[in-house]
């Protein structure tokens, strides 16, 4: 590919499930996706942290590789409108369409900011004012840097990795809401990879 930056025509997508419950309705509603950026990395309400891109290194967030392809910008990438989580969000299934909140992706062009959602007592009943908002682990950061472990600069070829965290109102949910929501991911997730890469990767 065209990137300065090596990598792979790729993306590793880690799902995990988080109980929430420091958030209101007995756990958080949002899929909260993780790119290795922490919720202070993504509060647009400090001084030049938006974009993002203006504080970030290169190497910084979970697309390095992707983030230096000709058009692609991180800000976009992470919670523009052809991100990860505002493409479920347009995907969002029927099941899902009752609660305000449930499968709705932090961050995501609706709700850009996960601090400020975080910090909202509309959505956070945490004693100390903040829930939590899980930014990517150590299988995102791992997997990103293809050779990690011989490679401390970091400097040789990525692949693309995002972590995603389900919430209650999916995981308990029906078969039914299992397979929708199963759907809905895989189309948002290769609608992404085909802008991204083109259209033979999916």
């Amino acid at each position: 590919n065209t990137a300065s930056i090596e990598g792979v025509r790729g993306l590793v997508f880690d799902v995990h499930g988080y109980s929430g419950t420091d958030w209101h309705n007995d756990g958080s509603d949002f899929i909260q996706w993780g790119y290795r950026l922490s919720k202070d990395s993504l509060d647009q309400s400090a001084e030049n942290n938006c974009p993002i891109d203006i504080t970030s290194s290169s190497t910084r967030g979970s697309f390095t590789h992707a983030r230096q392809m000709p058009g692609e910008s991180l800000e976009c990438l992470v919670r523009g409108p052809k991100s990860l989580g505002q493409r479920f969000n347009d995907q969002l299934p029927l099941s899902l369409a009752s609660s305000e909140t449930c499968g709705r992706g932090l961050p995501s062009l609706d709700y850009q900011d996960p601090k400020a959602v975080a910090s909202d007592p509309t959505y956070c009943a945490d004693n100390d004012g903040v829930c939590s908002y899980y930014s990517g682990g150590y299988d995102v950061k791992v997997h990103e840097r293809m050779d990690w472990d011989n490679d401390p600069t970091f400097s040789g070829i990525h692949m693309n990795t995002v972590q995603a965290e389900l919430p209650r109102c999916i995981r308990f949910a029906t078969d039914e809401v299992h397979e929708e929501v199963g759907d809905k991911l895989s189309i948002a997730l290769c609608s992404f990879m085909t802008d991204l890469f083109g259209s033979d990767i999916c």
